[in-house]
């Protein structure tokens, strides 16, 4: 009775998973996920990791020391990401429109403020998330390491740190 519950449980997951095209942070075509072309293109999303291979993984998959591994990477790498950031924002295309335009202006504006700080790197989405993951919590607060909201009706039992899905 108990394996059928966890069965249903895991197939109403993956079917969640299979309707799913675009998650906000990487397309998925036929559950494969498309690769950026930065790791710095990760930095304000908590779930992903890409790694030298362009291979995907979720945040919950990697274990405490690959975490740490990844956040020392990144924090090495501040003030070099920074000015990066800095200058991609400044090299794209302006909107035209003046709406749009403000908005653009104000954006640009909080996210050079953002990098001029010493340790902003520490505060982005991703960041926060491998801090998390090193203390063998789930990446995101509110879920659990199948990467759904913790909720009463949802059985997590079997869900643990590193299992991967499909």
């Amino acid at each position: 009775m108990g394996s059928a519950y966890l069965d249903r449980g895991l197939a109403e997951r993956r079917a969640r998973l299979e309707e799913q095209q675009f998650d906000g942070d990487f397309e998925i075509l036929r559950g494969r996920r498309q690769p950026v072309d930065h790791w710095s293109d990760l930095l304000f999303q908590s779930t992903w990791w890409q790694d030298a291979e362009r291979d995907i993984w979720r945040l919950d998959e990697l274990d405490e020391m690959r975490c740490s591994r990844i956040y020392g990477f990144v924090a090495a790498r501040e003030e070099e990401t920074g000015t990066l950031l800095a200058w991609e924002a400044t090299r794209g295309p302006v909107p035209t429109a003046d709406v749009a335009f403000d908005a653009y202006e104000r954006g640009q504006g909080q996210l050079l403020e953002m990098v001029s700080e010493h340790g902003w790197i520490h505060r982005t989405d991703l960041m926060v998330a491998l801090q998390r993951r090193m203390r063998g919590w789930p990446a995101e607060e509110g879920t659990c390491f199948c990467g759904y909201p913790v909720a009463d009706e949802w059985d997590h039992s079997a869900c643990h740190a590193g299992m991967e899905i499909a």
